[in-house]
């Protein structure tokens, strides 16, 4: 189904063949996963504002708690990729199956923290007394079952370090189907089932994604013997969770950098009402759809740069660098042309007040313009995680999310309401993608950087 593990060799042949290659594939899985997102947006916003505007609230919130996940999937792509790129396959194995439990040890952690502080983490972004018990209704549920939404995305990043992006996504293909099934039935009931409403969206979720950690793990266990059930030693486990953090842990700091930054873009709008946050949160879900190769891209090219690193190939590291912040301008510009042309009949679709549809018109015309500059943000961060080098990839993130989403989005809210938040978006986005290709090309070092003393890993 995947082809074999000589036929997935990323050292070897085109390299914009197998950018294409590995995002293909996981543009249609990351597809499915975000018409979850869109499908979940539509349902509850047929309960009503109040119901819909907590559900954008939650969105950068549980982005966030994933983001600390992929950061040490990241950490274990990095090492996995530069084991398989050296043909160093007990070392792959291990690591593998020491970053799945590193991640879920870690996940199940942050489940038992983020129960008790979900009423203060929301009152702090701006949420209502009318939308916080809708949020807690969907974020307990959430945080209950963090364990099964987390370890689908680890396990598919294993696979994807290995060069098989098709497995991973056609497993999150089938979780998405089965949760867009699920919503409709949970949230409003159906025969003996009882109406759930927000919370019903939530189980949806996590019943989809426990599907599809069973089939992942059998694909790791079965057919890739990447799971290695032997046991090392505590000494081994914690010298080898050091090694994934060494990258992983700046990883996870970097990607939550994003959804940081998405969550102070809709405080900013807060001021404004409701249906700006309804509108502006819309706005940005059907935008992330929009790029979904962009997301696929910061997904594949860890693997690339890991593997051709780990084989000392730094001329096909620049090079896949190159064709990636390529193709982050030529989608970019796609889009924005798109989302400009559709903005006015596609607002209605998901938004039931005017003006919640007048801001998400606004925010397809004017911020999707500047959005490749995202793009090369992720890929950036991504294949410097993949060289071993994650504190690049957090330089690259930090450019755009702190030093210039954050702020801009919040001036230009103070200057000019919700249209200058979104203006606020755009510049960022322009002169974070600008600055990422001028530094990364010319000064960033583009070799492997390994912390074993033998070279591996």
């Amino acid at each position: 189904m995947a082809g074999s593990r000589a036929s997935r060799d990323l050292t070897k042949g085109s390299i914009f063949g197998h950018i294409i290659r590995l995002v293909a594939p996981m543009s249609f899985g990351i597809l499915a996963m975000m018409l979850v997102g869109v499908i979940d947006a539509y349902w509850v916003g047929r309960l009503g504002t109040e119901q819909q505007a907590a559900v954008q609230f939650v969105f950068p919130v549980s982005m966030l708690v994933i983001s600390v996940a992929i950061g040490l999937g990241a950490g274990a792509v990095s090492v996995v990729a530069r084991a398989a790129g050296r043909g160093d396959s007990g070392r792959t194995r291990r690591m593998a199956t020491d970053a799945l439990s590193l991640s879920i040890v870690t996940v199940l952690a942050v489940s038992l923290s983020g129960i008790p502080l979900i009423d203060p983490i929301f009152r702090a972004m701006g949420a209502t007394d009318k939308m916080l018990p809708h949020v807690r209704e969907y974020m307990i549920i959430w945080f209950s079952g963090i364990v099964l939404v987390v370890g689908p995305m680890v396990a598919s990043n294993l696979l994807r370090a290995m060069g098989d992006a098709i497995t991973p996504s056609l497993i999150m293909i089938l979780a998405a189907a089965i949760n867009m099934i699920l919503d409709p039935i949970l949230i409003f009931g159906l025969g003996p089932i009882p109406a759930l409403e927000v919370a019903g969206a939530a189980l949806a979720t996590v019943i989809a994604n426990f599907i599809a950690f069973i089939l992942a793990m059998a694909v790791l266990i079965i057919r890739e013997k990447l799971v290695d059930l032997s046991w090392p030693g505590f000494e081994t486990v914690l010298e080898n969770w050091k090694e994934i953090t060494r990258v992983g842990v700046p990883a996870a700091c970097s990607n939550m950098i994003g959804p940081f930054s998405n969550t102070v873009v809709l405080s900013a709008a807060a001021p404004f009402g409701e249906p700006a946050v309804a509108g502006l949160g819309v706005g940005m879900r059907v935008e992330a759809l929009a790029i979904i190769p962009l997301f696929a891209l910061s997904g594949v090219i860890g693997p690339i740069t890991g593997q051709n690193g780990g084989a000392y190939l730094v001329n096909r590291v620049r090079e896949a660098l190159v064709k990636s912040f390529l193709f982050c301008a030529g989608w970019g510009l796609f889009v924005a042309m798109l989302l400009f042309m559709v903005s006015g009949p596609l607002a209605p679709i998901f938004l039931s007040s005017e003006d919640g549809r007048a801001v998400a018109q606004i925010y397809w015309r004017i911020a999707p313009f500047a959005v490749a500059g995202y793009g090369v943000a992720m890929a950036a961060s991504a294949g410097f995680n993949g060289l071993g080098r994650p504190f690049y990839g957090v330089a690259c993130n930090v450019c755009r999310g702190l030093l210039l989403v954050a702020p801009l989005a919040w001036v230009g809210g103070q200057l000019g309401g919700v249209t200058g938040v979104i203006w606020g978006v755009f510049a960022a986005n322009l002169i974070a993608g600008l600055t990422i290709v001028a530094l990364v090309l010319r000064h960033a070092p583009l070799d492997v950087r390994d912390s074993r003393r033998n070279g591996a890993g």
